[in-house]
């Protein structure tokens, strides 16, 4: 008889378990059982479920003791009950406590540590979150959904090194397991491992695919692994294949407008647009695909796309300045002078932007504004400047491991080395050291105008510059061809000390009031048109005009191939040499210990009957063979940023 009522209690307390009755269960332990039976463990288990789902915890937490929770059917029931319900309402810290009781009493149950990880980490506990991850991954080599955890928990929790080498290990299983296979290569990727990537990549791309995320995985891959021409191989197989979609099309976009492919910006809009009409608001593709018109030079069609991205997401300023860019070069220059203002509210002490902005204004016929904007931009740098030239270029030395400058660009110029050194290190810290130096010129120039004659110190003998100069017919002009090299900055001081009459082609606004800025020609707040004006006017009345052949604030600007990359180069110098009879030379600034020299080598005049395309050509060879000469030398003479370098992968 006493077994039948045990019985029946039981099965009244668990059909209102099953039915959810929280509050008539707790009535019935309370009121229905006997002091005995509510002593069992069987008992105080389903009292602690219905005190905790009445909202009791620290009651019903309390009752669970060894002896409860080591009840047979206690996992599935707290589980069942308690700990799917309480991640439903996100209280995933009481979760976490009841999963630490059962797992004292089985420590080893796999779904109850991969899901009190999972919990620690959304509670942001990440070395514990790693440490049941990793448990549960060495228990269980073959589970390839325990490696994939335990990759995705590293890469969450900042360990993305130990991401990278775990996920080295797996490269000969991915094909088991697509969410694996994804996060593997997400790891690879963010922990440096690019070659190890790509070469996953291509082997996952050969097999049969039956995963959308991970077809998207291996493409966004090729891509971040900078292989834009595996990315259009592989993703327009897919395409092909059936794995059709706006990720895919967009990845296939920014890749085409990453190669060397003659149509490749019409390419990269084809697959902007297709993958915009699925996805319209997507911020990246309307930015991307503005930038492709941009550099195809329709820059009316531009506009709608950068103003979306702008409005979407005001606080990003790539868009932003790309969409200023366009309405300027629209000729829509009040709405750009007013995008500009918007980036300087953003990042108000941007260099950059403040630049930019001053140049905008000054063309929208502010003026008054460009001019109080650029010299509180100037007065700020200033503060910042040693008193004497010579001691603030030596404390240079003190900032170069501080310098960021693209991997690509570094590994790129030591390729071209001649200089004999295998020290790589020093190297690069003479190279970060010319980078400062060149920008430390221009703040100098700019913002000690007093004290110019301090920086035109460091200049050494320029007798042989000087004697190349002289012994031309200078009555046309003379074009002086340079590119971003060296200490470039330094060549306004250089062509002043030989007593050289000179205009530069320079981003500087016209508002700036130093004695350099007076000989410059302001490629920031003047179109193409009054650019090329100024510079023919300059030439009639002879002066030697200073222009960088691989520099261009228009997107447009087109690209040649050199030394295996692409680089900015615009034909105008060559060309005006052909039209107007002017001489030309290559020329730039080059530090010689601590003198800057002037290397100034001779361009090719054209040949009687020449046509203006040949001799572009000629000049064009010569050009670039004097550049590829100039970068062989010292490091700190090839100043990694600006025209030419921004195309360097």
């Amino acid at each position: 008889m006493e077994q039948t009522i045990e019985r029946t209690a039981a099965q009244q307390v668990d059909g209102l378990l099953r039915s959810g009755q929280w509050a008539e269960a707790r009535s019935f332990h309370e009121r229905q059982l006997t002091k005995a039976e509510r002593a069992e463990p069987a008992f105080q288990l389903a009292y602690a479920i219905a005190l905790i789902r009445c909202g009791r915890d620290r009651s019903g937490f309390d009752l669970l003791k060894p002896a409860v929770v080591g009840l047979p059917n206690a996992r599935s029931d707290l589980r069942r009950y308690v700990i799917g319900p309480l991640i439903e309402e996100r209280r995933f810290e009481l979760a976490v406590k009841i999963l630490d009781l059962l797992l004292a009493v089985e420590p080893d149950v796999p779904e109850d540590l991969r899901l009190r990880g999972s919990l620690l980490g959304r509670l942001k506990r990440w070395p514990e979150a790693v440490k049941d991850s990793r448990r549960l991954a060495s228990a269980r080599p073959d589970d390839l959904a325990a490696q994939a955890s335990y990759v995705q928990m590293l890469l969450q929790s900042g360990e993305v090194e130990q991401a990278g080498a775990h996920a080295e290990s797996l490269v000969d299983r991915l094909e088991e397991l697509p969410r694996l296979a994804y996060m593997a290569l997400l790891a690879l990727i963010r922990s440096g491992r690019v070659d190890t990537a790509a070469d996953a990549a291509l082997e996952l791309a050969e097999a049969d695919i039956e995963d959308e995320q991970l077809a998207i995985a291996v493409v966004r891959t090729l891509l971040d692994a900078d292989r834009p021409e595996k990315v259009i191989e592989v993703a327009r197989r897919f395409i092909a294949e059936g794995w059709d979609g706006p990720m895919i099309r967009s990845y296939l976009g920014y890749a085409y407008m990453a190669s060397q492919e003659p149509e490749r910006y019409e390419s990269a809009i084809a697959q902007f647009q297709a993958a915009i009409e699925e996805r319209p608001d997507d911020v990246r593709m309307n930015t991307s695909m503005g930038e492709a018109l941009l550099r195809l030079r329709s820059y009316e069609a531009a506009i709608p796309y950068l103003e979306k991205a702008s409005r979407l997401q005001p606080q990003v300023a790539q868009a932003r300045a790309l969409y200023a860019r366009a309405l300027k070069q629209a000729g829509r220059y009040d709405e750009a002078a007013a995008e500009f203002r918007q980036l300087l509210e953003m990042q108000p002490t941007s260099s950059r932007w403040r630049r930019y902005a001053a140049g905008a204004l000054s063309q929208a016929g502010h003026r008054k504004e460009a001019e109080k904007l650029f010299h509180s931009f100037v007065s700020d740098r200033r503060k910042a400047l040693p008193k004497r030239f010579d001691q603030g270029l030596e404390a240079l030395w003190d900032r170069v491991d501080t310098v960021k400058l693209p991997k690509a660009r570094l590994d790129w110029a030591w390729s071209l080395s001649t200089e004999g050194t295998n020290d790589r290190e020093e190297w690069e810290r003479r190279a970060r050291w010319g980078n400062l130096a060149d920008h430390y010129l221009l703040d100098w120039l700019e913002c000690r105008d007093d004290r110019v004659h301090e920086a035109m110190a460091q200049l050494a003998d320029l007798a042989e510059p000087e004697r190349a100069l002289a012994s031309v017919d200078t009555s046309n002009g003379v074009i002086l061809a340079s590119a971003h090299i060296g200490p470039m900055y330094a060549g306004p001081l250089a062509l002043e000390l030989m007593g050289v009459r000179s205009r530069w082609l320079a981003s500087t606004p016209s508002v700036a009031r130093t004695s350099y800025a007076q000989s410059l020609i302001s490629t920031s707040d003047q179109d193409d048109m009054q650019v090329a004006r100024s510079f023919m006017t300059s030439l009639r009345e002879g002066y030697a005009v200073v222009i960088a052949v691989d520099g261009a604030i228009n997107l447009a600007a087109p690209r040649v191939p050199f030394e295996g990359q692409e680089m900015t180069y615009s034909s105008f110098a060559s060309r005006t040499a052909h039209r107007v009879g002017a001489p030309s030379f290559f020329c730039a600034p080059k530090w010689e210990g601590d003198r800057i020299a002037f290397v100034l080598r001779q361009m090719p005049d054209p040949m009687p009957d020449e046509s203006a395309d040949a001799h572009a050509e000629r000049w064009r060879v010569a050009f670039l063979s004097a550049l590829r000469d100039y970068l062989g030398g010292g490091p700190e003479n090839l100043r990694l940023s600006g025209g030419l370098w921004r195309h360097i992968r």
